[in-house]
């Protein structure tokens, strides 16, 4: 609930990976709800705003060189580099014109060590109570906290509907496998070539120079008529987990799923994850089993992703805590 009578929050982005689109009423209405307050979101850089959120992209900023000469100093003492004091941290810095500075990453990035104020990331270390995890397909591909179409997929994908069994007709899916990829990562491709041995894979998006996939609905037309849904994270790491896995389930594909949930938000028997086998092998032995099976595969594919309904009550109450003065009316 909002305060009434209190001047708006500040809120600005800076350094991503383009214009701010939709993703801005996400942050909009958490912070919203973390400081009960009304939320103006400001462009102007040089403004000083009560709360900056920052991603990992544009341009860093050097650090000064007071900071490098104290390092260099203390490097030279007895007990070392202070690395408590965040001023003098290498990695990446917020700017001063905020009151709170808050990191996010949509991206596999740890939070920097520095003068963050809390961090929203995939990371689930704590990080001294700074960091809460805020895996990306709760922005991009669920409702979890606002209404949300995918703007990989062009629709909509709910919680509800990721808890839900379904069937779907094997018959209906004659080929067997569709990829969707923008970046060549080298086990991505392995995969694709291996997967490629036992059925046709076809790949779509950049590293294919299809133009066909100009837009976000031509990936869920073009999957209806797919068995399976190669859907890879660019990465292996504790936690990182992105729009890949629900977008490819909500195609009614079976995903060919590579991460690592280690919060076990999804439902394993409904998707077939590669870093569950021994070897690269033994993955596309099963998938060649599964395809080869019109009851495992459907088996699989009725599945409900979700097994339990994930709030953001974490993500508000540490927010909530961080952002106290905001939230009892004390701003810039």
């Amino acid at each position: 609930m909002e305060s009434k009578g209190l001047a708006p929050v500040t809120l600005r982005f800076r350094r991503w990976a383009g214009p701010v689109g939709p993703e801005a009423n996400f942050f909009r209405e958490l912070f919203s709800r973390a400081t009960g307050r009304e939320i103006q979101i400001i462009e102007n850089a040089a403004q000083n705003v009560d709360i900056q959120i920052e991603s990992v992209y544009g341009e860093g900023e050097a650090p000064s060189f007071s900071s490098r000469a104290i390092r260099f100093l203390q490097s030279h003492m007895p007990n070392g580099i202070d690395f408590e004091d965040r001023r003098f941290s290498t990695n990446q810095q917020p700017t001063g014109n905020a009151r709170f500075r808050v990191f996010f990453t949509g991206e596999n990035e740890r939070p920097p060590q520095g003068r963050w104020d809390a961090y929203l990331s995939f990371d689930v270390h704590s990080y001294e109570g700074r960091n809460t995890y805020l895996p990306l397909w709760w922005i991009t591909s669920s409702d979890i906290l606002i209404p949300t179409v995918s703007p990989y997929l062009g629709k909509s994908i709910t919680i509800n509907q990721m808890m839900s069994t379904r069937t779907m007709d094997f018959g209906s899916r004659p080929k067997f496998c569709a990829a969707f990829i923008g970046k060549a990562y080298p086990f991505r491709m392995q995969s694709i070539s291996a997967l490629s041995k036992i059925g046709k894979v076809d790949v779509f998006g950049a590293v294919a120079r299809n133009t066909r996939q100009t837009r976000a609905d031509e990936k869920f037309t073009i999957s209806q008529d797919y068995k399976f849904v190669f859907a890879f994270e660019n990465d292996y790491f504790p936690g990182y987990v992105t729009e890949k896995l629900p977008e490819a389930w909500a195609t009614g594909a079976v995903p060919l799923y590579w991460g690592c949930d280690i919060k076990k938000s999804f439902n394993p028997k409904a998707f077939i994850n590669a870093a569950e086998f021994p070897t690269l092998e033994d993955f596309v032995e099963y998938v060649s089993k599964v395809e080869s099976s019109s009851q495992l595969w459907s088996e699989i594919a009725s599945q409900p992703l979700l097994l339990q309904r994930p709030t953001m009550n974490e993500v508000v109450s540490n927010l909530s805590r961080i952002l106290a003065p905001l939230r009892n009316g004390v701003s810039r």
